[in-house]
């Protein structure tokens, strides 16, 4: 599985007054909660926050199915 920074390529919307979503391009990829405590962060599957920057994670090990239907000699395909 590889990774790809894509820290330049995401933007905030601030939703309340204390909370940010992150987006790439119009999908919403996470959020932080601001608190006095500290910031909170929750990124959707496939996104990462690591050291300031945010990846997506790439997976290159797809398995691709061998045909498209199975029993096809059966005559409905």
């Amino acid at each position: 599985m590889d990774k790809f920074d894509i820290t330049n390529k995401v933007h905030a919307k601030l939703e309340t007054g204390s909370k940010l979503n992150l987006y790439l391009d119009e999908k919403k990829i996470g959020h932080i909660t601001l608190t006095n405590q500290g910031n909170h962060y929750e990124m959707a599957e496939g996104f990462l926050l690591e050291n300031d920057k945010i990846y997506k994670n790439e997976n290159n090990d797809i398995e691709y199915t061998k045909q498209y239907v199975d029993d096809c000699d059966m005559g409905w395909c």
